[in-house]
């Protein structure tokens, strides 16, 4: 990993980061950052789609630099989005009454937040608090929601429903929740890797629009699957789910997962036409648009061949270090087969942490140990205790993820390093 002034110092100024507190821990008790396998989060920093990168290095139009007076995204690039995400989940025509598409300028966590403000403005009972639902283990959904004033009701995950939603128990939460609720979907899910069924997903969102609740859709690794199998098109479920009805509904999908470029901040939004020019006046007040460079490198890089071969390389890399790191785990770590959670998308692994390192549902030791060691995997979930109080699970269970980008001669010394320190099964 590079020295952490480059991606992480903040000098005398706080950073609430929790990987950013462990590795200056690290880092002050004599561990050489240099030579540290950091798996944790979602990033490489040194993986840029090379096709994308030498677009934006070959010279771009002069009018990408200055301001854009569309609040939906650099023209280019929304044109090109909207065909991209028309062909990739197969939908009909965008239409006034159906879905059109804007560009996320400035990352899908803050489209989340907007979409969430948005909601609250429109809201009946402004008094009330609403509730989100949310996947758990899952993505910090309660981080962008919580500080709006959401009353967050986890869904659960297990690895008995080889974890899948429960459509009954969804059900049974918007009724609890009372009189409106916002539901949000992950259904190629981070951490698990976790493919939603279809009619889990149909289930889901027929249930919330029967209640009146609005949708979110997190989209974020659809394009990460392993070959020979189909994501579920849960924006195409949603689509069709939601025709003749007013519930709101957004779906974000990040394009810095697929091409390595999550610094850019930029993605697709689909929704209604009235949701997208909604959360353009909610950007409008607190920006222009922006990265409008890299915006007319991005569409003139998804108008290439490269574009969808990368992509593709990319899933197969992916599933190959599914299935290496899965084999190591139980061969030369020790660990069993019902530890060990491949999945068959998003861009992580996730593996039950040995018991003797749990402490009341938490993988914090083990961390710590693995970074001692010079690996530090991500948390098993990233929904924190925001949620509160939910479902009691075996306290002795908890669980890391390791992210698989990484080249195959670095996850296999990840690995060797945790063998040596004595941290398998």
């Amino acid at each position: 990993m590079e020295p952490t002034r480059l991606v992480l110092d903040s000098g005398e100024l706080p950073n609430d980061h929790e990987d950013a507190g462990l590795i200056r821990q690290y880092e002050e008790r004599g561990g050489d950052i240099r030579r540290l396998i950091y798996l944790s989060l979602g990033e490489t920093w040194n993986a840029v789609a090379p096709g994308l990168a030498a677009i934006l290095a070959s010279g771009l139009p002069v009018h990408s630099h200055g301001y854009t007076l569309s609040p939906y995204g650099l023209p280019a690039l929304r044109d090109v989005l909207r065909d991209y995400v028309r062909r990739t989940h197969r939908l009909p025509q965008a239409g006034t009454e159906t879905y059109d598409v804007a560009v996320s300028q400035s990352g899908t966590r803050a489209a989340m937040s907007d979409f969430g403000r948005l909601l609250l403005t429109d809201a009946r009972t402004p008094d009330t608090a609403p509730a989100a639902l949310v996947p758990s283990p899952g993505w910090d959904y309660g981080g962008v929601l919580a500080p709006l004033g959401y009353r967050l009701l986890p869904y659960d995950l297990g690895a008995v429903r080889g974890w899948q939603p429960d459509p009954a128990e969804i059900e049974s939460l918007l009724d609890r929740a009372g009189h409106w609720s916002l539901v949000v979907l992950n259904p190629q899910h981070n951490p698990t890797g976790a493919n939603w069924a279809p009619e889990t997903v149909r289930a889901i969102v027929e249930a919330a629009v029967a209640r009146r609740a609005a949708i979110l859709l997190d989209d974020a690794y659809y394009a990460l699957y392993t070959p020979g199998q189909l994501p579920t098109n849960a924006l195409r479920i949603l689509v069709e789910e939601t025709q003749g009805s007013t519930v709101p509904w957004l779906a974000t999908r990040t394009l810095g997962k697929q091409f390595h470029c999550n610094g850019w901040g930029i993605g697709a939004l689909t929704a209604r036409p009235a949701t997208l020019a909604g959360l353009a006046r909610a950007m409008h007040a607190r920006s222009y648009g922006c990265a409008l460079p890299l915006q007319a490198a991005m569409a003139s890089w998804l108008r290439t061949e490269q574009a969808d071969d990368f992509v593709e390389r990319l899933r197969g890399s992916y599933a190959a270090a599914r299935g290496r790191v899965s084999e190591r785990l139980r061969t030369d770590l020790g660990f069993p087969s019902y530890a060990v959670h491949p999945g068959t998308c998003s861009a992580y692994l996730r593996f039950r942490v040995p018991t003797r390192y749990v402490h009341e549902g938490s993988e914090a030791r083990y961390r710590r140990l693995c970074l001692q060691a010079g690996v530090l995997p991500g948390a098993g979930s990233m929904t924190g205790p925001r949620l509160g109080p939910r479902r009691r699970r075996d306290p002795s269970e908890a669980y890391v993820r390791l992210f698989l980008a990484q080249p195959g001669c670095v996850l296999d010394e990840a690995l060797d390093r945790l063998a040596r320190a004595g941290l398998g099964w």
